[in-house]
């Protein structure tokens, strides 16, 4: 009987190959599923201070049949370079290379061979005929204003800051992170998630990099206030410190070269 890192319950455990130390299958396989379900392809040891990474093997044996074929299409798209893509509709590859137009067809007008559906093979939307892909983006308003609808709670959809596809979340938290460029982002504001030291991140309240809709939503002005104010705070006491070692490294420098 070992007891789990995790759950801290007395089970018993087979150790993780990596670093021999215990997760039980119940936690492991919860762990497993929400790294899929942000489309992680590498998942790595759940134990902090371990460096490895999950076998392909133990992966899917931990996982659904749903979340087994969620995987491997996001191993197989990790695995792609720039000229390959999937439709849009069905998920199906399709190479540019291997793509012959005909004369009279555009190079990046593809029909999926699955389910036939047209699409750009340059902005990854339906396929825009007579309009350039920077208009089609501009003229798609109604995606625009579906994703901004706020249903259950929560908006339809929301844009990746990096790439600029739109994500729909299903469960979990706001937290997101993009299949396609791996970007870390915000459901609610949309916004990176963004980290530095004594500054905070976009969970914290105070923070100017925390999230508009965290504290004071209806109050912009003021957050932006409270907020520069506090990093204020941090920053001269900080800037003091550093000034005030560098100054003192000086002096003992000098005295030692007397």
């Amino acid at each position: 009987m070992q007891s789990c890192r995790v759950c801290m319950e007395e089970k018993t455990i087979a150790p993780m190959h990596c670093c021999r130390k215990a997760v039980c299958d119940e936690c492991l396989k919860l762990y497993v599923s929400s790294q899929v379900q942000v489309g992680k392809v590498l998942i790595s040891c759940p134990i902090t201070e371990c460096s490895g990474n999950l076998e392909e093997g133990l992966v899917i044996s931990l996982l659904t049949k749903e979340e087994v074929a969620k995987y491997r299409y996001f191993l197989e798209l990790s695995q792609l370079d720039s000229s390959t893509k999937p439709c849009p509709q069905c998920n199906q590859f399709t190479s540019l290379k291997t793509h012959t137009p005909s004369r009279s067809e555009h190079k990046y007008k593809i029909q999926c061979s699955n389910c036939q559906f047209v699409w750009c093979f340059k902005c990854h939307a339906p396929w825009h005929d007579g309009l350039k892909c920077r208009d089609y983006r501009k003229g798609d308003k109604l995606l625009r204003t579906w994703a901004s609808v706020i249903e259950h709670g929560q908006r339809n959809a929301q844009k990746c800051p990096k790439c600029k596809i739109h994500i729909q979340r299903t469960e979990g938290c706001d937290h997101m992170t993009c299949a396609q460029c791996n970007t870390n982002f915000c459901y609610r504001c949309g916004e990176r998630y963004r980290h530095l030291r004594f500054f905070g991140d976009h969970t914290s309240n105070l923070s100017v990099f925390g999230c508009k809709y965290r504290y004071l939503p209806d109050k912009p002005h003021l957050r932006r206030l409270i907020r520069g104010s506090v990093c204020g705070l941090f920053f001269f006491p900080i800037y003091y410190v550093c000034k005030k070692r560098k100054k003192q490294q000086r002096t003992i420098g000098s005295e030692r070269w007397i």
